[in-house]
Parts: structure tokens; sequence; C-alpha cells
């Protein structure tokens, strides 16, 4: 059990000043140093002091090494399971990843990043006997599936390498990128493109597309993607493949979220 916790104005005082530091970085800035932190909230050194001293112990916030200035910690990424299972996901999404599914006739998934690890929330399956399967709830590496390196890609760059873990990464294939260097250009590229691919990085023969679904307020918290065999991954299909990709995320993203 836990410890407990008395309530009283004093920490009911706390909690709300640290969700107002929390708040601050999602609706301003990505960076704040301690100073911007207590002019921005009027709040004393000392208070800001301890208030980030003990959100970055638990890793609500992370403080960059070099400049000593504070982001964003990856203990928010744990939050995005509980999120998503509370925005009526299925309500909103699987009627559109079923009409994708029977359109392309190809299995399309939607998944979430949990540390180094997608996690799938839906998977909608065609009428083929020959395709990819997913279960709700499966994990696989972020690094070398297209969904992963999707939602790795939304990221800060810091902030993704912290969630994979230390190098070298897991080897699936002999296309898997297995070092931070050149995961992080694929990630560059990724981000400009708006598409991630996955070419046999996660298993030979299996070619995966993913594109991000803004969810709330930013992008990348959640991805859908479908994956194939290569054989049938050809440029044609893969052209129609990514613009439907494209436009069914428009449809159950910021929009829908909000209702």
């Amino acid at each position: 059990m836990g410890k407990q916790v008395s309530v009283n104005g004093r920490s009911i005082g706390t909690l709300a000043r640290g969700l107002d530091v929390l708040e601050l970085f999602a609706s301003a800035s990505a960076e704040f140093s301690q100073t911007e932190i207590s002019e921005a909230l009027g709040l004393p050194m000392p208070t800001v002091h301890r208030l980030v001293a003990l959100l970055t112990e638990r890793g609500w916030l992370d403080r960059d090494p070099a400049s000593r200035r504070l982001r964003l910690g990856i203990q928010m990424v744990h939050l995005v399971p509980a999120l998503m299972g509370g925005m009526r996901l299925s309500e909103l999404t699987r009627p559109r990843l079923i009409r994708l599914a029977s359109e392309l006739q190809e299995t399309v998934n939607l998944a979430i990043l949990e540390g180094a690890e997608i996690v799938y929330m839906l998977s909608e399956s065609a009428d083929r006997l020959l395709t990819s399967r997913a279960t709700v709830g499966m994990r696989l590496p972020a690094h070398c599936t297209a969904l992963g390196k999707c939602l790795l890609a939304a990221l800060p760059q810091d902030v993704a390498r912290v969630a994979l873990g230390d190098e070298p990464y897991e080897r699936r294939t002999e296309r898997t990128l297995t070092t931070w260097r050149s995961l992080a250009a694929d990630l560059a590229a990724i981000r400009e493109a708006g598409v991630s691919v996955s070419e046999e990085e996660y298993e030979v023969g299996l070619v995966s597309v993913a594109v991000p679904v803004r969810w709330l307020h930013g992008p990348g918290t959640g991805a859908i993607n479908v994956s194939l065999p290569a054989t049938r991954a050809g440029a044609e299909f893969r052209d129609r493949l990514t613009e439907r990709l494209l436009e069914t995320a428009g449809e159950i993203g910021v929009p829908n979220a909000r209702r």
C-alpha cells in the first residue's frame, strides 16, 4: 500500500502549484528555467525550487544537464494508455478503421507509445487469409516498427532517446536500426515527411506504413498503420495506402477528440 497523504489546505495548495508548473509547459514553451517559472506563475523562488525538485525526482520534469533548463519528463508518457482509454477511443475510431481495412483489404491498427514499446489499442482485419494480425494490448518494440518510429518522431529527440533506453537496440533483422545515431536520422526524416515506413526492420518480408493521429493539442500521441507482405507493397499501392491513412488520421484526430 502507498503512503497515506493527508488532504488539507497546504497539501492541496502544493498540488495546485505543481499542476500549474506542468500546465505552463503545455501552454507556453517546451523549456523553462526556474527563474522563468517563478516569473510566469508569480511564485517565490524557494517554492519553485521545491516543486521542481519533487517533479524532477518523480520523472514529471527533466533537466538538461548542459543548459539546466527544464522540460516535461518521460513520466508523462505513462499517462497515455489511461488517457486514450477514457477518450471513447473505440466509439470514435473503430468504424473508420473497419472501413479502411475493408477498402484496402489489409489489417489496420492503432497504437500508442509506452516507454520503448508500442501498445496496440485497436486492430481491424480484412478478409484476406494472408495478412498481419494484432491483438489489443499486444506490445512490440518501438525502434523497428513503423508505428513505433512514428510515435517516437513526435517526441523531442532527447525524450525519445530516454524512452528507448540503452543501446544497442534489439536486432530483429539485418535492416533493424540498432543505434541512436542511425535511428535519430530516420526519425528526423519521418518528422519531415509525416509518414513512417518500416521495410523489413521488424520481420523479414513485412512492410509497414504509419501516420500520426492528433489527439488533444499535440501530434503523435497515437498512430495508425497498415502492415502487409512486401510482395503486395508496390509503389502505386503504397501511395494510395499513405493517402488513405493520412485522410483517416485526420478524421479521427483533434475535432473528434474534443467532443
